[in-house]
């Protein structure tokens, strides 16, 4: 890992505000001296003495400058190295890997390729069961002799050696493999080396994060000539083809692949949105499609894909309930929007975790929710 630059980056993100609501770290200006380079993600790299951490777009401190060295943010994670160990936080500074690893080398799915002394493996910035009542996050155990990608025939093969034994996985199969393990998000699997490049998103917006995980994860495009828009306004089709992409890609059916264009094009997405239950007949008419969707319908629309009711609790319901300041029990689409806040979906639009049911939603926003629901490690604690 080369110092503050890094040769191999994987992740990123932050700055002031996250999306669907802002989530808020405690920060400090960056102190005198200290250098600031490479924005990436809302985040940039800051060093001052040797020791480095990371800055938002103001240049305050949200990664504490302690590490030997790091490297830029992308896809919501980052490798550092900490007392000549390496790890991998996300962008609230949270360990996904403990920096315990002597080599850590990413690969494609949130896996790394691992050395801790004389040994070699790979492990998953998520953890999963282990067989044994426990979880782990490695994936093949640091035993092997040697461990790496390379192209075969025009195909990445990830090939493991233990003596005269060699072990090859196409990196194609790892989702598969890892869905099998019971690693969450598996259904969407990180790729290296896919990212956009809109014009209309900088290096240091707050939604830069989002943007790159949902464009990498297929769940969000651009709207063309290279713009994502990520201010204008999410329409009810819009919401009803995302939340129905999401619903197919969970299940593992194909309407994800179909294709429909014209001025009905989302046609087949409220037919599988009826289909799955998601929605009711009656629930949205002919006009609705092309006006502005409510925070209130999304958040009912997303809470009702079985990836959503799947989701395990992150954040304490009943102190959620207790919070959010402009919802009540009761009130329409009440619990749907409780559901999305314990889960880690939703953190609202203020540090008072206000959720404004009635207003709308931009593509920025909308790229935020999506991106928390397909990615685990990216789930907001709203308490610590």
């Amino acid at each position: 890992m080369r110092r503050g630059k890094g040769k191999r980056a994987l992740a990123g993100l932050l700055a002031a505000a996250l999306c669907a609501g802002l989530f808020f770290l405690p920060a400090s200006a960056a102190p005198e001296g200290a250098t600031v380079w490479g924005y990436s993600e809302g985040l940039a790299q800051c060093e001052l003495a040797g020791k480095w951490g990371y800055v938002d777009a103001g240049r305050n401190v949200v990664i504490p400058l302690q590490y030997d060295s790091i490297v830029s943010f992308q896809l919501g994670i980052a490798a550092v190295n900490l007392n000549g160990k390496l790890g991998v936080i996300r962008q609230d500074g949270r360990y996904l890997i403990q920096p315990e690893y002597d080599t850590l080398l990413p690969i494609d799915c949130g896996l790394y390729i691992a050395q801790k002394g004389g040994g070699w493996g790979v492990v998953s910035i998520l953890p999963f069961p282990d067989g044994a009542g426990s979880t782990t996050n490695v994936l093949y155990e640091l035993s092997y002799d040697q461990v790496q990608v390379a192209e075969q025939g025009g195909t990445q093969v990830l090939t493991l050696t233990k003596g005269s034994t060699v072990t090859k996985i196409p990196v194609y199969d790892l989702p598969g493999i890892l869905a099998a393990k019971g690693v969450p998000s598996a259904q969407f699997p990180l790729t290296r080396g896919k990212l956009p490049s809109f014009s209309d998103v900088s290096p240091r917006d707050w939604f830069a994060l989002w943007v790159d995980i949902a464009y990498n994860v297929g769940l969000t495009s651009g709207v063309g000539k290279n713009r994502y828009a990520p201010n204008q306004t999410l329409t009810v089709a819009e919401a009803l083809k995302l939340a129905a992409t999401i619903e197919s890609r969970y299940q593992g059916d194909d309407f994800h692949l179909s294709t429909e264009g014209g001025p009905y094009w989302y046609v087949l997405a409220v037919d599988y949105c009826l289909a799955s239950g998601m929605i009711q007949k009656g629930d949205f008419t002919e006009r609705d499609y092309g006006r502005a969707v409510t925070r209130r319908e999304a958040a009912e629309l997303f809470a009702a894909t079985s990836l959503a009711k799947a989701m395990p609790e992150l954040n304490s319901l009943a102190r959620v309930k207790a919070s959010v300041p402009d919802i009540r029990s009761g009130d329409e689409g009440a619990e749907a929007i409780y559901s999305l806040y314990a889960k880690g979906i939703l953190s609202g639009v203020d540090s008072r975790l206000t959720f404004q049911p009635e207003g709308t939603f931009t593509r920025a926003e909308a790229a935020a929710i999506v991106s928390r629901m397909a990615r685990t490690e990216q789930r907001l604690l709203l308490w610590s």
